[in-house]
């Protein structure tokens, strides 16, 4: 059995010719993933919310891999959470049991692809709107399943869901009194509080968000209609959001990987481990005070989200990404960096450099153990 699933993901020849390199022979730039500390990461998650009576369904947005998915399920994940259809059709693909698509859709040909799903694993989708329960009715009658629907709400971040209250509870009655569906429970997305510091605020700001969301549970529950979950939480707020009595799911998921937004913005360094790297080397020397790596914004991601760290290299700072160069900034004590050295980097935000790549490059006592495609990559529908 392959220790990411049992449905091994064919490699292309050069993924396969990474193998059993040694970690510092790998070819740059490259997307690193320590597994021991994305095991430790995900065991330290699973572990947490256990401990709270909670499931964990993390969301691969990050990863966009069902061998990261399954390899999670057997670190103690219930499911996986996606962003598109297309992505769950991967996941389902290679035997991920229970997905959500924590997104409304609003084309038939969405809900005929989720219907499909449907008879192969439990695929569940979202509704804020009397629309996506018509056109998943349909779909689902047609293909004879019954698909599992969340009723999104919006607890702050102003983006889809409706708002806790008489509406969800509305729409709920909807879903469960149309033939094809079921109702699943309901979802919020407290997108907005990641950031908020300190703990106690944060806390204070999660309960504000999401108690109307179990409070909405309650008043569909009192009709009669069970409500088996409640979702939502990412990595920055589930240490707040998980205390919440009425919970019974979260979907953080980039803990398991970690980067420097979540790390200092989220306040997560030292309850995680930085487990994702790129790897560079450096190409030029131009003047004494600045190196060039051969990683630019094709390879990873700069912005609000934070520049990338050098790791082990005090005095080394990104100042500019251009296309395929990283401009590095030297203070005298990282001078001595010549052409050919190798510089690794913790990433400013996971899910704006993972995609950028085809593959992550899994190390184990410095050597490759494991390559694992980002097959859900550039799976947009």
């Amino acid at each position: 059995m392959d220790l990411f699933g049992d449905r091994p993901v064919p490699l292309t020849p050069f993924q396969a010719a990474l193998l059993g390199v040694a970690k510092d022979e790998v070819d740059t730039p490259a997307l690193l993933l320590d597994l021991d500390r994305f095991e430790r990461n995900a065991t330290h998650m699973a572990a947490f919310l256990r401990g709270l009576g909670l499931g964990w369904r993390p969301h691969s947005k990050a990863h966009k891999s069902p061998q990261i998915a399954r390899r999670q399920m057997q670190l103690g994940a219930i499911g996986v959470t996606c962003a598109k259809v297309g992505e769950a059709e991967v996941m389902v693909e290679y035997g991920i049991p229970s997905v959500l698509i924590a997104n409304e859709q609003s084309a038939p040909s969405k809900f005929d692809r989720i219907a499909a799903l449907n008879r192969r694993a439990e695929v569940i989708t979202c509704a804020d709107d009397p629309i996506h329960v018509a056109l998943a009715s349909a779909a689902a009658l047609v293909a004879g399943v019954e698909i599992p629907m969340l009723v999104e709400l919006n607890v702050g971040q102003e983006r889809a869901g409706l708002p806790p209250g008489p509406r969800a509870v509305e729409l709920a009655r909807l879903i469960a009194a149309t033939p094809g569906i079921r109702l699943a429970g309901i979802m919020g997305w407290e997108g907005h509080l990641p950031t908020v510091w300190p703990a106690e605020e944060r806390e204070r700001r999660c309960r504000e968000a999401m108690e109307p969301l179990v409070e909405t549970k309650r008043r569909i529950e009192a009709d009669g209609i069970p409500v088996p979950i409640v979702s939502g939480a990412g990595s920055g707020t589930h240490g707040a959001t998980g205390l919440i009595a009425g919970m019974t799911e979260i979907q953080a998921g980039a803990a398991c990987l970690m980067d420097r937004f979540y790390g200092e913005q989220c306040h997560l360094e030292g309850e995680f481990e930085y487990a994702l790297s790129i790897v560079s080397r450096v190409v030029s020397r131009p003047v004494p005070n600045r190196a060039i790596v051969d990683a630019g914004f094709k390879t990873m991601s700069g912005g609000e989200m934070g520049m990338p760290l050098a790791v082990g290299l005090p005095g080394a700072v990104i100042t500019e990404l251009s296309a395929e160069h990283g401009h590095v900034a030297l203070a005298p004590e990282a001078r001595d960096l010549r052409i050919g050295d190798r510089v690794e980097w913790i990433p400013g935000y996971s899910d704006t450099t993972t995609f950028l790549h085809n593959q992550f490059v899994g190390i184990r006592d410095g050597r490759v153990t494991a390559v694992l495609p980002l097959l859900g990559r550039g799976l947009l529908t």
